[in-house]
């Protein structure tokens, strides 16, 4: 009875530690996330001769070439466009009701209404008080430097953390579970690359598609595609709705319905070209159980466990699938050693050999 109480208090210890410092763990999934992402790059400047510890700073210092550029170039006409998009959102959303499907829909449920007055009290909110919005800042810029900080602690060290837990492992098993973590490592590495490269291709193409149409907001459009392309199946459709009705909206149905058109084009491409040439090695995962795995990462933690809840799932899969190669192994030598076991089991002693019966007498009437 002590020992069951001692463990559930232990557990239960254990659940408080973890929602108590989520925060901070959610911290540590990006940055593995982001190391993930990075690792096919550092292993290819590996391979060119240079070191682990250069290679994984050269690639640290291009993420921070590259979000510098971002910030000093596109982010103020980011935010800019964004404003103005958001401040334009009510108006976008009145214009629907010209539409006669939108009129019955309004006229029953009173969508329109609702949805712009919503929309109005956030934008007034938004601004909210200087000590928030600095609070805010600041704590953005925290977690940045947390996440970078540990991306690149993931990469320079994170091989050596699992040489050394692989020490608790039995010798004669440190080998098979070495190879298993490569595995989890190519497999869902390279799913997290191929899914940023794919990503970043789509925002691109929207952000071109969209500036080419006369859409003022290209560059906030182009942002959300490429965040919405992370997430498998659902984020691409969400993507194109969120594109070809701002389109609609903003220059006019006929270029809504071509950005629309042009979105399908697109994810004909990407389904039947970018995505096989650039996850052809990666996760092999049914689409039932890729469903219910976003479903509950979305539930769990939102956007982040929408991003993460993939990549664990395909290391958890890959470590099932040695799992049970180990069954069927297990259960084909049991197989053979039955079948020897039957082979030479003696055959049963014959039993005593029966004359024939004598004839009955006849008996005397």
């Amino acid at each position: 009875m002590w020992t069951v109480g001692l463990h559930s208090l232990a557990i239960l210890a254990v659940l408080w530690m973890l929602v108590m410092s989520w925060t901070v763990l959610s911290w540590a999934l990006v940055a593995i996330f982001l190391a993930l992402a990075a690792h096919p790059l550092v292993s290819a400047l590996e391979k060119r001769g240079m070191r682990r510890g250069v290679a994984v700073m050269g690639v640290g210092l291009l993420g921070l070439g590259l979000l510098a550029a971002l910030v000093v170039t596109l982010v103020p006409m980011l935010l800019d466009q964004g404003r103005g998009l958001a401040q334009a959102a009510p108006d976008f959303i009145a214009r629907l009701r010209h539409h006669p499907w939108v009129e019955r829909m309004d006229e029953r449920y009173d969508l329109i209404s609702q949805a712009s007055e919503e929309l109005r009290r956030h934008i007034s909110m938004a601004p909210g008080p200087l000590l928030g919005v600095v609070t805010d800042v600041l704590r953005h810029v925290l977690a940045g430097v947390t996440i970078f900080v540990l991306t690149i602690f993931f990469l320079l060290f994170g091989s050596d953390l699992f040489n050394t837990a692989l020490q608790w492992v039995e010798p004669s098993r440190r080998e098979h579970y070495w190879r298993m973590g490569r595995r989890m490592n190519q497999a869902v590495g390279g799913y997290v690359a191929g899914s940023f490269l794919v990503a970043l291709i789509g925002g691109v193409f929207t952000s071109v598609m969209t500036l080419l149409l006369g859409v003022p907001y290209f560059l906030p459009l182009g942002l959300a595609m490429a965040v919405l392309g992370l997430v498998p199946f659902v984020g691409s459709f969400l993507g194109g709705l969120l594109v070809a009705g701002t389109t609609a909206a903003s220059v006019g149905g006929r270029q809504g319905l071509i950005a629309l058109g042009l979105f399908l084009v697109y994810q004909q491409v990407e389904g039947n070209l970018l995505q096989p040439l650039v996850q052809r090695r990666t996760l092999k995962m049914n689409p039932l159980i890729i469903a219910l795995v976003m479903l509950v990462g979305t539930g769990l933690a939102g956007l982040i466990g929408a991003l993460l809840s993939l990549p664990i799932a395909g290391a958890i899969q890959v470590w099932l699938e040695d799992r049970l190669a180990r069954l069927n192994e297990q259960w084909r030598h049991q197989r053979e050693e039955d079948g020897k076991s039957r082979l030479i089991l003696p055959s049963p002693p014959p039993g005593p050999r029966e004359g024939p019966r004598p004839e009955p007498a006849p008996m005397n009437h």
